[in-house]
């Protein structure tokens, strides 16, 4: 008896993914909640096109007292700065001075682990590649994995070694990687947007139901495929936008983060994390919206 009960919580465990107890899962399927396009939380809504390019509440250390614990970097270069960006929209806030704030966050959180994911530089030239990474460095930071375009750092690769790998001086730990395109499967698709020819996402918009199944069926399917080995992994819990969806976005008097809002999205994911097989990084939009629940959901897979 205690042998058939024993192979049944072994079972159990690993029809989960992630290896439960803290630091001994990989890496890649270490539950955490990522911001989509992290940098917008410094955007005003006094900005020109806020309601296309928002898509987060609140600067970096706001997102991470809301359970933020991976940042989309999107780094943009220009000759005086390092900025970040949403598409051809600049977010007028600088690289260093948001990092700075999660070096200041870790400090002060010794026990917590921050991922940082650079992707979509803007231009995505080595040069401005090189700015980015030095940016990081005055900050004492990591070397970022695929820097060289090489991921096997990557492989088998423990969250008690990332943590080793990435722990600041005056405490705490930031992991910095190379994302979409790199060392990240981002799992990107452009068909789940918002707004239809049959309506819209918004509960009680026509169609609303069926454009939200399928949203969560793309969840699902997404979590029951194991991460590659030598990458790092995204379910992107969140609208699509393309330019007729932003037509009838904005005809609709609304923007990113109220279609969060209306639709649902993340108050239903904390339901659901549980049931889900592999949960790398859950990107969201408007990440304080029930982050601390869904960040206390993802820590619950690891007890």
């Amino acid at each position: 008896m205690i042998i058939v009960l024993t192979w049944i919580i072994l079972l159990s465990r690993a029809s989960l993914g992630a290896i439960r107890g803290k630091g001994d899962a990989l890496l890649n399927e270490w539950p955490m909640l990522m911001s989509h396009n992290s940098g917008t939380g410094y955007i005003s809504t006094t900005d020109a096109f806020w309601e296309i390019a928002k898509s987060q509440e609140g600067n970096f250390t706001a997102q991470l007292n809301c359970g933020v614990r991976a940042f989309d970097i999107r780094p943009l270069c220009t000759a005086n700065d390092v900025y970040m960006h949403h598409g051809i929209l600049t977010v007028d806030h600088s690289l260093k001075d948001a990092l700075t704030e999660v070096v200041t966050w870790a400090n002060s959180h010794p026990e917590e682990f921050i991922l940082l994911v650079n992707s979509h530089y803007s231009p995505n030239t080595d040069d401005c590649k090189g700015k980015v990474w030095q940016t990081m460095a005055t900050l004492n930071l990591m070397p970022s994995i695929g820097s060289d375009k090489s991921c096997d750092k990557l492989q088998g690769l423990m969250v008690r070694q990332a943590k080793a790998m990435s722990t600041l001086k005056g405490g705490g730990h930031v992991f910095v990687v190379e994302g979409e395109g790199v060392c990240l499967d981002a799992n990107w698709n452009s068909s789940l947007t918002c707004y239809r020819e049959n309506g819209d996402c918004r509960k009680g918009s026509p169609g609303s139901e069926d454009i939200n199944k399928e949203l969560f069926k793309y969840i699902n399917e997404t979590a029951s495929k194991k991460p590659k080995a030598n990458h790092l992994t995204t379910i992107q819990a969140l609208w699509q936008y393309d330019w007729k969806s932003v037509v009838k976005m904005l005809a609709a008097g609304s923007n990113i983060l109220n279609d969060t809002k209306l639709s649902g999205v993340n108050k239903k994911l904390i339901g659901i994390i549980p049931q889900l097989k592999y949960i790398n990084l859950l990107e969201v939009d408007d990440a304080c919206l029930y982050g601390v629940e869904l960040s206390e959901a993802l820590k619950a897979r690891m007890k």
